[in-house]
C-alpha cells in the first residue's frame, strides 16, 4: 500500500459530508396555504422517516393516544384526530411557530415528517414576518409546488366531518370548505381550545392568502418537539442550521449521486487495501 494514495482518498471525506448534508439542509421557495381538518396528521403513523416516536394524535377529549396505530377520525370508526395545541402561537409581532403538511417536489414525506422548516415570508402584507413550523402532516393534494399548508383552526375545512365528531359540535362552525371562517369574529363559535389559533390567523397572520415564502431546513426547536412528541434523528446533520444553496424545488444533491460517490469512495478503498 503506497502512502500517497490516503491524500487522494481522504479528500473525498469532506466532500462526501457536505454532498450527504445537503440532501438534509434543503431550502428554496414556496407557498403557504391553511388547514385544520382535525383529521389524524399523516406524520403520526409509523415509518414516516428516521422519527423518535411519530407525531402524537389525540382522542375526543383531547388526550394523546398511546396506540400509534389507531385510525383517523376521518375514517369510519377511527379514534384518532389532530391535538388542539398544535396549532400556531406568536412570540412577537415579527415571529411566531407552528406546524405544517407539507410538500416538497422531488420528496416524499418521510424526508419531511417532523422536520422544521423557517418560513421568511416574500409577499405583502407579511413582509419581514417569519415563523418556524414542523411538519406534522403531508399536503399532498397539490404537487407541482414546494408548499406548506399551516395548520390553523379555522383556516380551512374540508368535505370530511372529523372536527364534528371530535367536539361534537356543527362541522359548519369551521367555515367554507377551501376558507374556513369568515371572520376573526366567527372564531368564537369554534370550539374553546382552538380559538385562540383561529384569532392567529388574523391578528398575526393578517389573513393573508397564499402568501409566499422562502424557506430552510432548521434544527428543531424543543418549543414544537415536545407538542408532537417527535423529532427527527437526522436534525444533528445540520450541524448550526447550515442550509444548502439550493433555491429550485430539489436539493442540489440527488440520493443517486451520493449513492455513486459512496460507490466510488468504498471501491477506492477496496482498490488499496487489496
Amino acid at each position: 500500500m503506497t502512502p500517497s494514495y490516503f491524500p487522494n482518498i481522504l479528500s473525498l471525506l469532506p466532500i462526501f459530508t457536505v454532498l450527504v448534508r445537503s440532501e438534509v439542509a434543503i431550502s428554496g421557495e414556496a407557498v403557504t396555504t391553511r388547514f385544520w381538518d382535525c383529521c389524524k396528521p399523516s406524520c403520526s403513523w409509523n415509518n414516516k422517516g428516521p422519527l423518535t416516536t411519530p407525531v402524537a394524535s389525540c382522542d375526543k377529549d383531547d388526550k394523546r393516544i398511546a396506540n400509534v396505530n389507531a385510525g383517523s377520525g376521518c375514517g369510519e370508526g377511527g379514534s384518532a384526530y389532530t391535538c388542539s395545541n398544535q396549532q400556531p402561537w406568536a412570540v412577537n409581532d415579527t415571529f411566531s411557530y407552528g406546524f405544517a403538511g407539507v410538500n416538497i417536489v422531488g420528496r416524499v414525506e418521510d424526508f419531511w415528517c417532523c422536520g422544521c422548516y423557517q418560513l421568511d415570508f416574500t409577499s405583502e402584507p407579511l413582509k419581514n414576518k417569519s415563523m418556524i413550523i414542523q411538519a406534522s402532516n403531508t399536503a399532498y393534494d397539490i404537487k407541482t409546488d414546494n408548499r406548506f399548508s399551516l395548520a390553523i383552526p379555522g383556516g380551512n375545512t374540508t368535505s370530511h366531518d372529523a372536527c364534528a365528531r371530535q367536539f361534537g359540535v356543527d362541522q359548519n362552525v369551521f367555515g367554507q370548505t377551501n376558507t374556513g371562517v369568515g371572520s376573526i369574529d366567527d372564531c368564537e363559535n369554534l370550539p374553546e381550545q382552538l380559538q385562540a389559533g383561529c384569532r392567529w390567523r388574523y391578528d398575526w397572520l393578517l389573513d393573508a392568502s397564499y402568501p409566499s415564502a422562502n424557506f430552510k431546513r432548521v434544527a428543531c426547536p424543543v418549543e414544537l418537539t415536545k407538542i408532537t412528541g417527535c423529532s427527527r434523528t437526522d436534525d444533528k446533520e445540520l450541524g448550526s442550521n447550515a442550509t444548502s444553496s439550493a433555491t429550485t424545488i430539489k436539493s442540489p444533491t440527488s440520493p443517486s449521486m451520493v449513492a455513486t460517490l459512496s460507490i466510488i469512495l468504498l471501491a477506492s478503498l477496496r482498490w488499496v487495501y487489496r
